[in-house]
């Protein structure tokens, strides 16, 4: 029957067997190396920077086991915090299984991070350890993680994810139990993109993780025999709290990218004849134009899912095209272990290009008003989440308790519309939202629009003060061929297509907009230069 309200309550029929939400992570491979011994789980190939590595699901299985012990024979007790702050190095994720099953808790950061960052993220999570990769943005890491731990008494002890978790697991010697880790137990601490200030410690259990990886895998039809290549960072949930675990829950074999290089990325799915690929839209645009004349050999490609940032239609279409297969898009955040809806394969394309999806399996939405009152289908509103993906919290007390509502559901701080049929689409960021002369206009509406300008390759849209209006909108465009074209014959083209307050007064060109990893535009970064550039100047 069609929804009148939006609102989508979750489907109560049981799970499968290799859906269950009942497992630890380390109980899930466990599970998966006994269906699939001999299968590729983890694969690192045509990579500058990194070794070629191919680990069954056994080997995978008996690595992070060694490494469990000799974490344990190290003096790490269960529930401590160790950090791992790396590229997304092979020895992620046997260490990332290995603290699970030794039942401390990953506290997984961003190896950009310089020493105030660093700092900042070890003491909210009151690490014991870091495990570090050599160099990351041309920095040594060890000498910033040495400044750091001299500031933090906390901090034991620094090891390097490649020579000292080799040794750790050559040397290791497995005696007697590990530590009994149940699925609602704190498996990791996540911090979010911090597109908006400082990012927060987002306290994520066991079974939500699995859960949600191997139901989202299930949703984009992958399974045992597939090849799975992903360009998101391990630190990041869509890595750790998504790839590797739904990967591997699902017998597929995931194929992580070391440092994203477009051409390396287009080598790994050539060669490796890869079924499938999830990234950003930044990634696939930086591929299609690294190959802008399709000559590689992706016919083993089946599927591509986007995500982690706002996917307007004509991207999606414009990636279809060129890439000839079925085009994903999904939408999640830190606090929903990374995904709570999707579009499916055999989606009409109208689904595909107009919305996120449905819930996954087991995953409530509703879509409320300023009070929290439901609102109808088809009316925008913020969108909030119940289910097995929630997270258990902020590491701040406070930021948790206005993370949900008086019932207990999570408040995503996004902006989306619901259909008759439960489709959701997002529309924007409550604190993106301009509000123009009291018109409500969301920046992803607009920005979808302009993407379908020939000219415009890249674009984000924000609100700049304004003594009249209260707020007027400002486009910045990264140009496609390079060369910015006019912006009052923009606007023309915007006030042909759209309504008058919704074309952007202030149009600015740039070479690059800022991101962060994970693909989202740092529009915090980019308000203060606009205000500088268009209100500081008075020029248009």
């Amino acid at each position: 029957m069609p929804l009148s309200q939006s609102l989508w309550l979750a489907d109560a029929a049981p799970c499968a067997d290799g859906d269950r939400d009942d497992l630890s992570l380390g109980a899930a491979l466990s599970r998966s190396a006994a269906a699939w011994p001999d299968a590729e789980a983890v694969v690192f190939s045509c990579q500058s920077g990194v070794a070629e590595t191919r680990w069954s699901f056994a080997e995978l299985d008996e690595r992070a086991t060694r490494l469990a012990y000799a974490l344990i024979a190290a003096g790490y007790r269960p529930g401590e915090r160790i950090a791992i702050w790396s590229p997304n190095h092979p020895n992620w994720i046997p260490l990332q299984f290995a603290i699970a099953r030794a039942g401390m808790v990953l506290v997984a950061l961003n190896p950009l991070y310089r020493a105030a960052e660093l700092d900042y993220a070890l003491a909210a999570a009151d690490a014991v350890a870091v495990f570090h990769d050599e160099m990351a943005g041309g920095e040594r890491m060890r000498d910033i993680a040495e400044t750091v731990r001299r500031k933090l008494p906390s901090l034991r002890a620094l090891h390097h994810i490649g020579d000292d978790v080799d040794r750790m697991i050559a040397d290791a010697a497995p005696a007697g139990p590990l530590p009994s880790v149940q699925p609602a137990d704190l498996l990791m601490i996540q911090y979010t993109s911090g597109t908006t200030g400082r990012p927060k410690a987002t306290l994520l259990p066991h079974g939500p993780i699995v859960t949600i990886g191997a139901r989202s895998y299930r949703a984009w039809g992958f399974g045992p025999g597939d090849r799975v290549c992903h360009g998101f960072p391990l630190f990041h949930v869509g890595g750790s709290g998504n790839s590797t675990p739904g990967a591997l829950a699902n017998g597929a074999t995931t194929l992580p990218i070391y440092i994203f290089r477009a051409g390396e990325a287009l080598d790994i799915l050539e060669r490796e004849a890869c079924t499938g690929f999830i990234g950003v839209p930044s990634m696939l645009t930086a591929m299609m134009e690294a190959d802008p004349e399709r000559r590689r050999d992706l016919s083993a490609l089946r599927r591509i899912i986007v995500g982690g940032a706002a996917v307007p239609a004509p991207f999606l279409a414009r990636c279809e095209r060129h890439f000839g297969v079925e085009m994903l898009n999904g939408y999640g955040q830190t606090e929903s272990c990374g995904v709570c809806a999707t579009v499916r394969p055999g989606d009409p394309a109208e689904r595909k290009t107009h919305s996120s999806g449905l819930a996954l399996p087991g995953v409530a939405l509703k879509i409320v008003d300023g009070e929290g009152r439901v609102r109808p289908c088809g009316e925008p509103g913020e969108l909030c989440v119940d289910g097995p993906g929630r997270m258990i919290g902020y590491g701040d007390p406070e930021q948790s308790a206005r993370a949900f509502d008086a019932d207990g559901w999570l408040r995503t701080g996004d902006i989306a519309t619901m259909d008759a049929e439960g489709y959701v689409a997002i529309v924007g960021r409550l604190k993106e939202m301009v509000i123009r002369g009291g018109e409500n206009l969301y920046p992803a509406e607009i920005e979808a629009y302009l993407l379908q300008h020939p000219d415009v390759g890249e674009v984000a849209v924000i609100g700049l003060p304004d003594e009249k209006y209260g707020e007027e909108l400002c486009a910045v465009i990264r140009p496609a061929s390079g060369v910015a074209p006019d912006a009052e014959a923009l606007r023309a083209w915007m006030r042909a297509r759209v309504s008058r307050w919704k074309v952007p007064r202030y149009v600015a060109f740039v070479d690059a907009l800022p991101v962060t990893v994970s693909g989202k535009v740092k529009k915090h970064e980019l308000l203060p230069e606009m205000t500088r550039r268009f209100l500081e100047t008075q020029s248009i």
